[in-house]
C-alpha cells in the first residue's frame, strides 16, 4: 500500500465525518429543541475529581482510569439530568459530556432533546457540529492542497522548508 492511498482513505474518512457533521447538525436544527436541565445524579463524583487532580492529567493509575471518549484535559461523564418541556412534562434523562479534568462541572447546562422522544438527549448542540464540520472541511482543504502532492512526490510543501528554516537575518 502505497502513501497516497493512505491520504486517500484518510480523505474518505473525512468526508464520511463531515457527512455526520452535518447531518447531526441538520436533525438538531429541524426535530429537537433546546432545554434548560439540571444534574438530578452527577457522574464524575468528588473522589475520582480529587484523584484527577493528584495525577497531573495522566489517566492510568486513576480511580477512572482510562476512557477513550476522554480528550486532552477532559472527561467524560455521564449526568442523569432533569428539565421541563414547554408542555410541562418534566423528564429524567441521562446525558454525556466532557467536564474539565478535576474541576467540579455545571450543575446547570443547556441541552437538546429530541421532540418525538425526549429521552433522547445531547450536550452538543448544532452549533458544534457545524464548528466540526468547518473543520473537518479545513483538514480535507490542507489535505487535498498539500498532503496528496507530498505523498506523491515523497517532497514536503515549500512552505515547510521555510518554516523549519533557521532564521540568518542581519544583525
Amino acid at each position: 500500500m502505497e502513501t497516497v492511498d493512505l491520504v486517500m482513505a484518510g480523505v474518505a474518512g473525512l468526508m464520511l465525518g463531515l457527512c455526520l457533521c452535518l447531518y447531526r447538525f441538520a436533525t438538531l436544527l429541524t426535530g429537537w429543541q433546546v432545554a434548560i436541565a439540571q444534574v438530578w445524579r452527577g457522574g464524575y463524583r468528588d473522589l475520582e475529581r480529587l484523584d484527577d487532580l493528584a495525577h497531573m492529567q495522566q489517566s492510568l493509575g486513576t480511580l477512572r482510569g482510562w476512557n477513550w471518549r476522554d480528550g486532552e484535559g477532559k472527561r467524560w461523564i455521564e449526568d442523569e439530568v432533569v428539565f421541563q418541556t414547554p408542555e410541562g412534562d418534566r423528564i429524567h434523562a441521562m446525558v454525556g459530556r466532557q467536564v474539565q479534568r478535576s474541576w467540579k462541572p455545571a450543575s446547570v447546562f443547556r441541552v437538546w432533546y429530541d421532540r418525538a422522544n425526549p429521552q433522547n438527549v445531547t450536550a452538543y448542540g448544532p452549533g458544534y457540529w457545524l464548528l466540526m464540520a468547518i473543520l473537518t472541511i479545513a483538514a480535507l482543504h490542507a489535505t487535498f492542497a498539500w498532503g496528496i502532492d507530498w505523498a506523491r512526490t515523497g517532497q514536503p510543501p515549500q512552505w515547510l522548508f521555510e518554516l523549519a528554516a533557521p532564521d540568518v537575518s542581519p544583525k
